[in-house]
């Protein structure tokens, strides 16, 4: 394969791939610089492999997840390096998920610190001192309306919104995002400060406690549990406020919310995006069985239950290899009762790639893309596919998408 003319890299390359970051994961720097230099050819995974990871010729990319994985792992320490060591630079490398190809973007230098004050005479600090008092004083009083003024002028600057997301806000009302608590047993057979704690994944309403499978065993040992929903899951939490961040970047403000707090009622005058599995959405029940495609009970399956021609009964789970794992995922975008407030439905074992999948331009076109084929309809329900190595995103592509009518 021919190479792109050897070019000098610009500056936004020269400081990632000089970086201390890099200098420490040379595998990683030789696979950014044969990106740079690959960067105007239409690249393979096997000219990747054997070109800058030093496969041999017998490389498969239907079996062997190498490129996708150091690719993964490109993209994560790109962003540990702009998040460290180059938050200073103003050109970034990105690499668009599902995409080979390094992009480069500009973003605004930060602003220089302010110099510090030189020292002050002893004979006046006393007199300054006064008057820092009284200047904090009124700072004091000032606060209130200068977070305003700031929270205001982020609204005026903040960039355009993609789409999808302008339509989600376009009704202008509050936005929470729901947080599964899911329903756990809390047995205190010895009192209160030596719980046993118990979450049986069958079970997401506490009145159905007598169907757990060892519930009776449980009682007659330790007595009746009460309920408890002191926790979050860990990968929906860290999803929530990944998309917490993203969405702040548009100045959409967003409130975190325990699924214990009522969200169907919450649907009457606010926006609402769950996010969870089929179980731990259970508060949203009602919507999720409207819904032509399900996700299954344990998320091993997505089932289609109103297939179009050429379209899949089923999108399943597929364990590749150990590590090596792709999920079925679910995003629907709702209209909830009364047709004004919006419910958008992240539902998936791998909630952080389905917030990865809203959150990218290479995310939003393929979704984009989907809905011009079902003539851009404003509510939607879609199938996600989401191939994980480990707890590394790898990529994530739309499989089914089905529109929405108010009226459903």
């Amino acid at each position: 394969m021919e190479t792109s003319a050897e070019v000098s890299p610009p500056p936004g390359v020269r400081c990632v791939v000089e970086s201390r970051t890099f200098e420490r994961a040379p595998t990683l720097r030789a696979l950014l610089i044969y990106l740079w230099r690959m960067r105007e050819q239409a690249i393979s995974e096997y000219a990747i492999a054997t070109e800058a990871l030093g496969r041999g010729p017998s490389f498969d990319a239907k079996t062997d997840a190498t490129v996708r994985v150091q690719i993964s792992r490109l993209r994560q320490r790109l962003e540990k390096f702009y998040q460290q060591e180059g938050a200073a630079c103003t050109e970034r490398i990105v690499i668009p998920l599902g995409s080979h190809h390094i992009e480069i973007e500009t973003v605004e230098a930060p602003e220089p610190p302010k110099p510090l004050a030189e020292p002050v005479p002893n004979a006046v600090s006393h007199y300054l001192l006064v008057a820092c008092t009284v200047l904090a004083m009124a700072a004091i009083g000032l606060g209130a309306a200068l977070v305003r003024t700031r929270a205001s002028a982020a609204r005026t600057t903040a960039p355009a919104a993609p789409r999808l997301w302008q339509a989600f806000f376009g009704n202008h009302l509050a936005t929470r995002i729901i947080l599964p608590t899911p329903i756990f047993f809390a047995f205190s057979p010895n009192g209160p400060l030596a719980t046993i704690m118990v979450r049986d994944t069958s079970i997401n309403e506490f009145a159905d406690r007598d169907r757990a499978a060892q519930y009776s065993a449980l009682t007659k040992m330790m007595g009746q549990p009460n309920l408890a929903q002191n926790y979050t899951v860990t990968s929906d939490t860290f999803a929530a406020v990944s998309l917490v961040r993203y969405l702040d970047r548009f100045s959409f403000a967003t409130a975190l919310r325990s699924s214990a707090e009522a969200p169907l009622e919450a649907l009457d005058s606010e926006n609402v995006i769950a996010i969870g599995t089929w179980g731990t959405l259970a508060p949203v029940k009602p919507y999720l069985d409207r819904m032509t495609l399900r996700l299954s009970e344990h998320e091993m399956h997505v089932t289609n239950q109103r297939p179009l021609a050429g379209e899949p009964a089923e999108i399943s789970h597929v364990a590749e290899s150990p590590e090596r794992m792709i999920w079925p995922g679910v995003i629907a975008v709702l209209p909830a009762r009364g047709g004004r407030s919006h419910l958008l439905v992240l539902a998936s074992r791998q909630t952080s790639a389905l917030v990865s999948m809203l959150t990218t331009s290479h995310g939003l076109e393929e979704i984009e893309r989907l809905r011009k084929v079902k003539g851009s309809p404003e509510f939607f329900e879609m199938a996600v596919q989401s191939e994980m190595n480990g707890m590394a995103l790898v990529g994530s592509k739309a499989v089914v998408l089905h529109a929405v009518t108010a009226g459903n």
